[in-house]
């Protein structure tokens, strides 16, 4: 007797033999495409977590760049295109609230402002106060899903867009 895979596609369990393939790879190509073009930095003191984000991340299309530490993330920031940023708040030695305040001092970031969204596995009332403060555009909390992270991400540079056009 042979064995039979089952995957959850469009919310619904079904083998894979139940599926029409091409469809399958229409759906696979669109949903890789969704961040093409967006250079991400994710800024982490966990390796499992930079990982985890960069895996993600690169289903949906996007370059991902990873930083082990805030003093890294302004190094990477510095050097490469970057049009958003995921930044841990809870890190050693400098903090990403800190190293938020630190990149939105750079030239470059006046020049060019990008979204900067914190990624923490504090929960947002614990960590609303900082995010308003330091002026983070945006919370994905960890654990997360890939909807929830595409969700936040989308809800992000679809502002920034609507900030350019107004100006």
């Amino acid at each position: 007797m042979g064995m039979r895979s089952y995957y959850l596609i469009d919310n619904k369990i079904q083998s894979l033999e139940e599926t029409d393939g091409g469809a399958q790879q229409l759906k696979k190509s669109k949903s890789a495409s969704i961040l093409a073009e967006q250079n991400v930095l994710i800024v982490d003191d966990s390796p499992i977590n930079l990982i985890v984000a960069e895996k993600t991340l690169s289903k949906f299309g996007a370059t991902c760049f990873r930083a082990i530490s805030a003093k890294e993330g302004l190094k990477v920031y510095n050097q490469e295109k970057i049009d958003l940023i995921l930044m841990d708040l809870h890190m050693p030695v400098i903090d990403g609230f800190k190293a938020t305040d630190l990149i939105r001092e750079t030239e470059k970031f006046h020049s060019s402002p990008i979204p900067i969204m914190a990624y923490t596995t504090f929960s947002y009332d614990e960590v609303m106060e900082g995010i308003k403060n330091h002026k983070l555009d945006g919370y994905i909390g960890k654990p997360f899903t890939q909807a929830q992270v595409i969700g936040s991400i989308f809800e992000v540079l679809s502002l920034k867009q609507q900030k350019y056009k107004q100006a």
